[in-house]
């Protein structure tokens, strides 16, 4: 089998969530699969990376997570993934698999594609570079809109809530433990790492799930401890990725210098009284010249004579 996955970079094999999730499940159960660094989505039946080609040339390329699950269980490996688990324990996987993509798969849509300020300074640009043009400008619109659709109009405050409430599951879940049935991984692990190590290791400039998740001590030791044992980087992608990382801390500080400044600016001038029109102004003046001689009149004030001409 061939696993077409999007290219490393930011200290993980690759940045996307399928594809880490892809990976680290076949890594964990030591499946001989041939990984394939790709940007060129457009070979998938979906139009996504990962995609997973099979030897076999009638067999139709896999994109489905829980599919590529099914067939590392028939490889004949000597690890076999989740065979260790009971029903009860295949039954709260898959529960808790469902109760990630509802709670937390949203917040990292939102962080990586809606977000505006984490879009336009990393993903957008990350993307742009990997794919070429025009295909580059395609594929952004296509991705950012699939995004928002998922999203289904939530607001940030709801996305992040069930965000944060997921991390803090995930959290009491994992406990001391290496992994979260134990000693051995399972799928769970390898979808609760591609949604968590993006968002620990990608720097953003709205970084609000990232500190959410940084102050989980035990999930950032897991993210390590499978990166560390699963998904360890060449030599010539370290190099490569550490010749960019002085490039994305210009991007990441100046997106965050310009937060700072618009923000300061639009306090600046909320304190400001907005000033009425011109022409509101001079109809006011007016009016209350016109209000004042009719008191006067009324009053006694000015008394207004009128002398008939006699003719002669």
């Amino acid at each position: 089998m061939e696993l077409h996955i999007w290219p490393s970079d930011f200290g993980l094999p690759a940045i996307d969530v399928s594809s880490l999730q892809f990976l680290a499940c076949s890594k964990m159960c030591a499946s001989p699969v041939r990984v394939v660094q790709s940007a060129r989505p457009w070979r998938s039946p979906n139009g996504e990376l990962p995609m997973v080609a099979q030897i076999d040339g009638n067999a139709k390329p896999v994109t489905d997570f829980e599919k590529f699950v099914d067939i590392l269980k028939k490889c004949g490996q000597d690890v076999v993934i989740d065979a260790d688990l009971t029903t009860i324990e295949r039954a709260q996987l898959d529960a808790f698999s469902c109760y990630l993509h509802h709670n937390l798969y949203p917040a990292v849509l939102h962080t990586f594609w809606a977000d505006d300020l984490n879009y336009n300074t990393v993903t957008q640009y990350w993307y742009a570079s990997h794919l070429h043009f025009p295909y580059n400008l395609y594929y952004l619109e296509k991705r950012k809109k699939k995004a928002l659709r998922m999203l289904g109009g939530k607001n940030d405050t709801e996305i992040l809530k069930d965000a944060f409430m997921a991390l803090n599951t995930l959290s009491t879940k994992l406990g001391d433990n290496k992994f979260f049935c134990g000693n051995k991984p399972t799928s769970l692990d390898a979808l609760v790492f591609g949604y968590l190590a993006p968002l620990l290791r990608v720097p953003l400039p709205n970084d609000r799930l990232q500190v959410q998740l940084s102050a989980c001590p035990n999930l950032v030791r897991f993210v390590e401890t499978v990166s560390s044992i699963y998904l360890p980087l060449s030599e010539d992608e370290l190099k490569r990725q550490q010749s960019n990382r002085k490039m994305w801390q210009s991007r990441i500080s100046k997106a965050k210098a310009d937060k700072e400044a618009a923000k300061t600016t639009e306090e600046a001038a909320e304190a400001i009284p907005d000033e009425p029109p011109m022409r509101d102004a001079i109809l006011f003046t007016i009016g209350a010249l016109v209000l004042s001689v009719a008191f006067a009149i009324h009053t006694g004030l000015i008394q207004v004579s009128v002398e008939e001409e006699i003719a002669e």
